[in-house]
Protein backbone atom coordinates (compact mmCIF):
# COMPACT_ATOMS: atom_id res chain seq x y z
CA UNK A 1 0.00 0.00 0.00
CA UNK A 2 2.98 2.42 1.20
CA UNK A 3 5.02 1.80 -2.04
CA UNK A 4 1.60 2.08 -4.48
CA UNK A 5 0.90 5.73 -2.61
CA UNK A 6 4.54 6.87 -3.34
CA UNK A 7 5.27 5.60 -6.55
CA UNK A 8 1.32 7.43 -7.43
CA UNK A 9 2.73 10.82 -5.57
CA UNK A 10 5.95 10.60 -8.30
CA UNK A 11 3.78 12.07 -11.02
CA UNK A 12 4.65 15.37 -12.19
CA UNK A 13 1.76 17.54 -11.77
CA UNK A 14 2.30 20.75 -14.25
CA UNK A 15 -0.62 22.96 -15.39
CA UNK A 16 -4.01 22.64 -15.30
CA UNK A 17 -7.23 23.61 -16.04
CA UNK A 18 -10.83 23.38 -15.09
CA UNK A 19 -11.12 20.13 -15.98
CA UNK A 20 -8.14 18.90 -13.99
CA UNK A 21 -9.33 21.09 -11.18
CA UNK A 22 -12.82 19.50 -11.53
CA UNK A 23 -11.75 15.74 -11.88
CA UNK A 24 -9.22 16.55 -8.33
CA UNK A 25 -12.74 18.14 -6.54
CA UNK A 26 -14.78 14.68 -7.36
CA UNK A 27 -11.62 12.40 -6.06
CA UNK A 28 -11.95 14.28 -2.76
CA UNK A 29 -16.03 14.22 -2.74
CA UNK A 30 -15.39 10.45 -2.96
CA UNK A 31 -12.58 9.91 0.02
CA UNK A 32 -14.82 11.40 1.99
CA UNK A 33 -17.99 10.49 1.28
CA UNK A 34 -16.83 6.64 0.48
CA UNK A 35 -14.78 6.28 4.11
CA UNK A 36 -18.69 5.07 5.72
CA UNK A 37 -19.29 2.39 2.23
CA UNK A 38 -15.92 -0.06 4.02
CA UNK A 39 -17.79 -0.43 7.00
CA UNK A 40 -21.26 -0.84 5.37
CA UNK A 41 -19.64 -3.68 3.15
CA UNK A 42 -18.40 -5.33 5.46
CA UNK A 43 -21.46 -5.68 7.55
CA UNK A 44 -23.96 -6.61 4.28
CA UNK A 45 -21.45 -9.02 4.05
CA UNK A 46 -22.09 -10.68 7.24
CA UNK A 47 -25.54 -10.64 6.84
CA UNK A 48 -25.06 -12.34 3.36
CA UNK A 49 -22.71 -14.84 4.80
CA UNK A 50 -25.26 -15.49 7.71
CA UNK A 51 -28.40 -16.06 4.91
CA UNK A 52 -26.81 -18.48 3.14
CA UNK A 53 -24.82 -20.25 5.53
CA UNK A 54 -27.45 -22.81 5.87
CA UNK A 55 -26.96 -24.01 1.78
CA UNK A 56 -23.64 -22.69 1.23
CA UNK A 57 -20.41 -24.23 1.72
CA UNK A 58 -18.82 -23.10 5.30
CA UNK A 59 -15.26 -23.07 4.25
CA UNK A 60 -15.79 -21.15 0.76
CA UNK A 61 -18.40 -18.96 2.64
CA UNK A 62 -15.31 -18.39 5.77
CA UNK A 63 -12.67 -17.66 3.10
CA UNK A 64 -15.08 -15.31 1.60
CA UNK A 65 -15.50 -13.13 4.38
CA UNK A 66 -11.71 -12.71 5.08
CA UNK A 67 -10.76 -11.28 1.56
CA UNK A 68 -13.92 -9.00 2.46
CA UNK A 69 -12.06 -7.96 5.36
CA UNK A 70 -8.70 -7.84 3.85
CA UNK A 71 -9.82 -6.06 1.14
CA UNK A 72 -11.71 -3.84 3.98
CA UNK A 73 -8.20 -2.74 5.69
CA UNK A 74 -6.43 -1.99 2.60
CA UNK A 75 -9.16 0.81 2.15
CA UNK A 76 -9.06 1.97 5.54
CA UNK A 77 -5.30 2.09 5.25
CA UNK A 78 -5.96 4.55 2.17
CA UNK A 79 -8.51 6.81 3.89
CA UNK A 80 -5.93 6.91 7.19
CA UNK A 81 -3.07 7.49 4.80
CA UNK A 82 -4.81 10.10 2.84
CA UNK A 83 -6.18 12.12 6.35
CA UNK A 84 -2.80 12.15 7.55
CA UNK A 85 -1.66 13.68 4.10
CA UNK A 86 -4.27 16.05 3.92
CA UNK A 87 -3.55 16.57 0.09
CA UNK A 88 -4.92 20.00 -1.38
CA UNK A 89 -5.04 21.20 -5.11
CA UNK A 90 -4.00 19.15 -7.52
CA UNK A 91 -2.11 17.00 -5.18
CA UNK A 92 -5.22 15.29 -5.29
CA UNK A 93 -4.36 13.47 -8.43
CA UNK A 94 -1.79 11.48 -6.87
CA UNK A 95 -4.62 9.73 -4.74
CA UNK A 96 -6.96 8.46 -7.34
CA UNK A 97 -4.68 5.39 -8.87
CA UNK A 98 -4.47 3.58 -5.00
CA UNK A 99 -8.21 4.58 -4.61
CA UNK A 100 -9.19 3.04 -7.80
CA UNK A 101 -7.08 -0.33 -7.27
CA UNK A 102 -8.58 -0.86 -3.38
CA UNK A 103 -12.12 0.00 -4.82
CA UNK A 104 -11.59 -2.61 -7.21
CA UNK A 105 -10.24 -5.31 -5.29
CA UNK A 106 -13.11 -4.74 -3.32
CA UNK A 107 -15.40 -5.14 -5.77
CA UNK A 108 -13.91 -7.70 -7.10
CA UNK A 109 -14.12 -9.62 -3.94
CA UNK A 110 -17.45 -8.81 -4.04
CA UNK A 111 -18.61 -9.85 -7.88
CA UNK A 112 -16.61 -13.08 -7.79
CA UNK A 113 -16.54 -14.33 -4.47
CA UNK A 114 -20.80 -13.86 -3.88
CA UNK A 115 -20.88 -15.95 -7.40
CA UNK A 116 -18.89 -18.82 -6.33
CA UNK A 117 -20.73 -18.69 -2.60
CA UNK A 118 -23.47 -18.37 -3.56
CA UNK A 119 -25.46 -22.16 -3.36
CA UNK A 120 -26.22 -23.39 -6.51
CA UNK A 121 -29.28 -25.87 -5.46
CA UNK A 122 -31.38 -23.48 -3.84
CA UNK A 123 -32.72 -21.09 -5.72
CA UNK A 124 -34.18 -19.52 -2.30
CA UNK A 125 -30.61 -18.35 -1.35
CA UNK A 126 -29.66 -17.66 -5.11
CA UNK A 127 -31.90 -15.06 -5.48
CA UNK A 128 -31.26 -13.68 -1.96
CA UNK A 129 -27.92 -13.10 -2.79
CA UNK A 130 -28.41 -11.65 -6.21
CA UNK A 131 -31.25 -9.26 -4.07
CA UNK A 132 -28.37 -8.04 -1.79
CA UNK A 133 -25.75 -7.77 -5.21
CA UNK A 134 -28.80 -5.26 -6.30
CA UNK A 135 -29.12 -3.54 -3.17
CA UNK A 136 -24.77 -3.08 -2.81
CA UNK A 137 -24.70 -1.74 -6.68
CA UNK A 138 -27.48 0.79 -5.96
CA UNK A 139 -25.23 1.99 -2.81
CA UNK A 140 -22.30 2.22 -4.93
CA UNK A 141 -24.61 4.38 -7.30
CA UNK A 142 -24.95 6.97 -4.72
CA UNK A 143 -21.36 6.90 -3.00
CA UNK A 144 -19.70 6.67 -6.57
CA UNK A 145 -21.43 8.63 -8.86
CA UNK A 146 -19.28 11.75 -8.40
CA UNK A 147 -17.01 9.72 -10.96
CA UNK A 148 -19.49 8.22 -13.90
CA UNK A 149 -16.90 5.84 -15.14
CA UNK A 150 -15.99 4.03 -11.20
CA UNK A 151 -19.82 3.85 -10.63
CA UNK A 152 -20.92 1.84 -13.78
CA UNK A 153 -17.58 0.45 -13.40
CA UNK A 154 -18.17 -0.76 -9.56
CA UNK A 155 -21.95 -2.09 -10.70
CA UNK A 156 -20.83 -4.06 -13.34
CA UNK A 157 -17.86 -6.31 -11.42
CA UNK A 158 -20.71 -6.62 -8.83
CA UNK A 159 -23.86 -7.34 -10.62
CA UNK A 160 -22.49 -9.38 -13.92
CA UNK A 161 -20.63 -12.65 -12.26
CA UNK A 162 -23.29 -14.15 -10.30
CA UNK A 163 -26.57 -12.63 -12.80
CA UNK A 164 -24.83 -14.41 -15.77
CA UNK A 165 -24.40 -17.70 -13.69
CA UNK A 166 -28.24 -17.13 -12.58
CA UNK A 167 -29.39 -16.88 -16.39
CA UNK A 168 -27.07 -19.50 -18.26
CA UNK A 169 -28.12 -22.12 -14.87
CA UNK A 170 -30.79 -21.26 -12.78
CA UNK A 171 -33.52 -21.79 -15.54
CA UNK A 172 -36.80 -19.42 -16.43
CA UNK A 173 -36.73 -18.20 -12.52
CA UNK A 174 -32.82 -16.96 -12.68
CA UNK A 175 -33.77 -15.28 -16.63
CA UNK A 176 -36.39 -13.21 -15.74
CA UNK A 177 -34.63 -12.23 -12.35
CA UNK A 178 -31.21 -11.27 -14.87
CA UNK A 179 -33.72 -9.25 -17.19
CA UNK A 180 -34.88 -7.33 -14.06
CA UNK A 181 -31.09 -6.63 -13.14
CA UNK A 182 -30.40 -5.55 -16.62
CA UNK A 183 -33.45 -3.02 -16.53
CA UNK A 184 -31.34 -1.89 -13.26
CA UNK A 185 -28.07 -1.40 -14.80
CA UNK A 186 -29.52 0.20 -17.52
CA UNK A 187 -31.65 2.66 -15.23
CA UNK A 188 -28.46 3.22 -13.20
CA UNK A 189 -26.53 4.20 -16.38
CA UNK A 190 -28.86 6.97 -16.88
CA UNK A 191 -28.79 7.97 -13.42
CA UNK A 192 -25.04 7.97 -13.13
CA UNK A 193 -24.76 10.52 -16.41
CA UNK A 194 -27.33 12.47 -14.66
CA UNK A 195 -25.78 12.75 -11.35
CA UNK A 196 -21.77 13.20 -13.10
CA UNK A 197 -23.35 15.99 -15.73
CA UNK A 198 -25.03 17.82 -12.83
CA UNK A 199 -21.62 17.63 -10.54
CA UNK A 200 -19.30 18.55 -13.20
CA UNK A 201 -21.34 21.80 -13.96
CA UNK A 202 -21.77 22.54 -10.10
CA UNK A 203 -17.75 22.36 -10.12
CA UNK A 204 -17.42 24.14 -13.27
CA UNK A 205 -19.69 27.29 -12.30
CA UNK A 206 -17.72 27.23 -9.03
CA UNK A 207 -14.34 26.85 -10.23
CA UNK A 208 -15.99 29.73 -12.98
CA UNK A 209 -17.08 31.93 -9.91
CA UNK A 210 -13.92 31.54 -8.25
CA UNK A 211 -12.12 32.71 -11.02
CA UNK A 212 -14.20 36.02 -11.38
CA UNK A 213 -14.58 36.76 -7.80
CA UNK A 214 -10.10 36.51 -8.02
CA UNK A 215 -9.68 38.46 -11.32
CA UNK A 216 -12.17 41.34 -10.02
CA UNK A 217 -9.95 41.47 -7.23
CA UNK A 218 -7.00 41.63 -9.19
CA UNK A 219 -8.18 44.28 -11.43
CA UNK A 220 -9.37 46.26 -8.36
CA UNK A 221 -5.51 45.95 -6.71
CA UNK A 222 -3.50 46.62 -10.20
CA UNK A 223 -3.45 49.87 -11.67
CA UNK A 224 -4.42 49.11 -15.59
CA UNK A 225 -1.31 51.86 -17.00
CA UNK A 226 1.85 50.81 -15.03
CA UNK A 227 0.64 47.64 -14.11
CA UNK A 228 1.80 48.02 -10.76
CA UNK A 229 -0.34 47.77 -7.51
CA UNK A 230 -2.72 50.63 -6.50
CA UNK A 231 -2.63 52.98 -3.79
CA UNK A 232 -4.79 51.04 -1.67
CA UNK A 233 -2.92 47.70 -2.05
CA UNK A 234 0.25 49.08 -1.59
CA UNK A 235 -0.91 50.54 1.72
CA UNK A 236 -2.24 47.35 2.91
CA UNK A 237 0.39 45.17 1.37
CA UNK A 238 2.79 47.79 3.49
CA UNK A 239 1.41 47.29 6.76
CA UNK A 240 2.86 44.17 7.72
CA UNK A 241 6.88 44.78 6.40
CA UNK A 242 6.72 48.15 8.43
CA UNK A 243 5.11 46.71 11.53
CA UNK A 244 7.79 44.06 11.72
CA UNK A 245 10.47 46.26 11.16
CA UNK A 246 9.47 48.68 13.77
CA UNK A 247 9.14 45.76 16.03
CA UNK A 248 12.53 44.37 15.31
CA UNK A 249 13.93 47.94 15.12
CA UNK A 250 14.93 47.88 11.38
CA UNK A 251 15.15 50.36 9.17
CA UNK A 252 12.52 51.37 6.80
CA UNK A 253 12.98 53.71 3.90
CA UNK A 254 10.37 55.33 1.32
CA UNK A 255 10.59 56.43 -2.17
CA UNK A 256 9.34 58.97 -3.67
CA UNK A 257 9.29 59.83 -7.68
CA UNK A 258 8.12 61.69 -10.44
CA UNK A 259 8.05 61.66 -13.70
CA UNK A 260 9.45 65.21 -15.04
CA UNK A 261 7.71 67.76 -17.45
CA UNK A 262 5.13 64.99 -18.08
CA UNK A 263 2.47 67.24 -19.25
CA UNK A 264 4.65 68.38 -21.81
CA UNK A 265 4.89 64.42 -22.94
CA UNK A 266 1.01 64.49 -23.07
CA UNK A 267 0.67 67.81 -24.80
CA UNK A 268 3.54 66.63 -27.50
CA UNK A 269 2.12 63.05 -27.82
CA UNK A 270 -1.03 63.25 -26.39
CA UNK A 271 -2.95 60.92 -23.63
CA UNK A 272 -1.74 57.52 -25.51
CA UNK A 273 1.80 58.51 -25.40
CA UNK A 274 1.67 59.83 -21.52
CA UNK A 275 0.13 56.50 -20.94
CA UNK A 276 2.92 54.40 -22.60
CA UNK A 277 5.25 56.56 -20.78
CA UNK A 278 3.73 55.61 -17.29
CA UNK A 279 3.76 52.24 -18.24
CA UNK A 280 7.10 52.50 -19.35
CA UNK A 281 8.55 53.91 -16.09
CA UNK A 282 6.23 50.85 -13.81
CA UNK A 283 8.41 48.64 -15.72
CA UNK A 284 11.26 50.05 -14.83
CA UNK A 285 10.37 49.84 -11.59
CA UNK A 286 9.37 46.91 -10.96
CA UNK A 287 12.43 44.76 -12.23
CA UNK A 288 14.54 47.86 -10.28
CA UNK A 289 13.71 46.35 -7.03
CA UNK A 290 13.88 43.45 -4.60
CA UNK A 291 11.22 40.95 -3.99
CA UNK A 292 10.94 42.06 -0.46
CA UNK A 293 10.64 45.78 -1.53
CA UNK A 294 6.74 47.18 -2.41
CA UNK A 295 6.21 49.84 -5.22
CA UNK A 296 3.09 51.55 -6.72
CA UNK A 297 1.35 54.11 -8.74
CA UNK A 298 0.44 56.82 -5.91
CA UNK A 299 -1.53 58.78 -8.61
CA UNK A 300 -0.57 60.71 -11.79
CA UNK A 301 2.76 60.41 -12.59
CA UNK A 302 4.37 59.49 -9.52
CA UNK A 303 5.47 56.31 -8.19
CA UNK A 304 5.96 55.36 -4.05
CA UNK A 305 8.58 52.48 -3.16
CA UNK A 306 9.27 50.82 0.29
CA UNK A 307 12.26 49.37 1.04
CA UNK A 308 12.01 47.55 4.34
CA UNK A 309 15.41 47.30 6.61
CA UNK A 310 17.00 49.49 4.51
CA UNK A 311 18.83 52.69 5.57
CA UNK A 312 18.80 56.07 4.06
CA UNK A 313 21.98 55.84 2.51
CA UNK A 314 21.21 52.09 0.89
CA UNK A 315 17.85 53.33 0.13
CA UNK A 316 19.01 56.53 -1.95
CA UNK A 317 21.92 54.49 -3.62
CA UNK A 318 18.21 52.41 -5.08
CA UNK A 319 16.90 55.42 -6.38
CA UNK A 320 19.99 56.90 -7.87
CA UNK A 321 20.48 53.19 -9.47
CA UNK A 322 16.75 53.50 -10.87
CA UNK A 323 17.15 57.40 -11.69
CA UNK A 324 19.90 56.49 -14.14
CA UNK A 325 17.92 53.73 -15.35
CA UNK A 326 14.82 55.77 -16.54
CA UNK A 327 17.31 58.23 -18.00
CA UNK A 328 18.67 55.57 -20.20
CA UNK A 329 15.83 54.22 -21.29
CA UNK A 330 13.84 56.10 -23.63
CA UNK A 331 10.13 55.53 -24.22
CA UNK A 332 9.12 53.54 -27.28
CA UNK A 333 6.28 55.57 -28.79
CA UNK A 334 5.20 54.29 -32.46
CA UNK A 335 6.59 57.95 -33.99
CA UNK A 336 9.79 57.72 -31.97
CA UNK A 337 11.16 57.13 -28.69
CA UNK A 338 11.41 59.81 -26.72
CA UNK A 339 13.86 60.36 -23.36
CA UNK A 340 12.21 60.97 -20.10
CA UNK A 341 13.55 61.67 -16.82
CA UNK A 342 12.24 61.23 -13.45
CA UNK A 343 12.97 63.11 -9.77
CA UNK A 344 13.38 61.45 -6.60
CA UNK A 345 12.70 62.14 -2.87
CA UNK A 346 13.92 59.70 0.22
CA UNK A 347 13.00 59.29 3.38
CA UNK A 348 13.73 56.97 5.94
CA UNK A 349 12.82 57.10 9.94
CA UNK A 350 10.74 55.34 12.41
CA UNK A 351 7.12 57.62 12.02
CA UNK A 352 4.21 56.36 10.69
CA UNK A 353 4.53 55.16 7.06
CA UNK A 354 1.85 58.23 5.73
CA UNK A 355 4.50 60.53 7.24
CA UNK A 356 7.39 59.06 5.89
CA UNK A 357 6.08 59.50 2.51
CA UNK A 358 5.22 62.98 3.50
CA UNK A 359 8.55 63.28 4.14
CA UNK A 360 9.94 61.98 0.87
CA UNK A 361 6.94 63.74 -0.91
CA UNK A 362 8.54 67.10 0.17
CA UNK A 363 12.05 66.01 -0.25
CA UNK A 364 10.96 65.10 -4.21
CA UNK A 365 9.40 68.65 -4.55
CA UNK A 366 12.94 69.83 -3.26
CA UNK A 367 14.38 68.03 -6.31
CA UNK A 368 11.93 69.55 -8.77
CA UNK A 369 12.50 72.92 -7.58
CA UNK A 370 16.84 72.48 -8.01
CA UNK A 371 16.22 71.69 -11.50
CA UNK A 372 15.01 67.81 -11.74
CA UNK A 373 16.46 64.43 -12.64
CA UNK A 374 18.15 64.11 -9.22
CA UNK A 375 17.81 62.33 -6.18
CA UNK A 376 17.10 64.42 -2.94
CA UNK A 377 17.21 62.99 0.64
CA UNK A 378 14.48 64.10 3.54
CA UNK A 379 15.52 66.06 6.06
CA UNK A 380 15.31 64.54 9.77
CA UNK A 381 12.09 64.59 11.14
CA UNK A 382 8.80 64.94 10.12
CA UNK A 383 7.11 67.74 7.07
CA UNK A 384 5.90 70.78 8.48
CA UNK A 385 2.95 72.41 6.85
CA UNK A 386 1.29 71.40 3.10
CA UNK A 387 4.09 69.36 0.72
CA UNK A 388 2.48 70.18 -2.20
CA UNK A 389 1.75 74.11 -1.69
CA UNK A 390 3.66 76.10 -4.34
CA UNK A 391 5.38 73.60 -5.45
CA UNK A 392 6.56 73.43 -9.51
CA UNK A 393 4.82 71.72 -11.91
CA UNK A 394 5.64 68.40 -12.69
Amino acid sequence: MAALIHNAQQAPVAQHGTRERVRADRLQLLYWQSFPAVFMSVAVATLLALLVWPAADHHAVAIWMAFIVATSLARLALFAAYRLKAPEGMGLLAWERPYFVTLMASTLAWGLGSAWIMPKDSFLHEAITLVILVGMAGGALSVYSAIRWLAIATIAVVLLPATLWMMTHAGRPGLYLGLAVALFCLSALRATRVLSQAMQRNFEMTYELRQAKEEAERLASTDVLSGLPTRRAFLDEAKAPVHYCRRNILPVSVIVLDLDHFKQINDTHGHVGGDIAIHHAGQLIRSSLRRSDLCCRWGGEEFVILLPDTPLEEAAGVAEKLRRAIAAFPVPLPEADIAITASFGVAEGPEPLDRLIDRADAALYRAKREGRNRVVRAEAGPASGPVREGDPPS
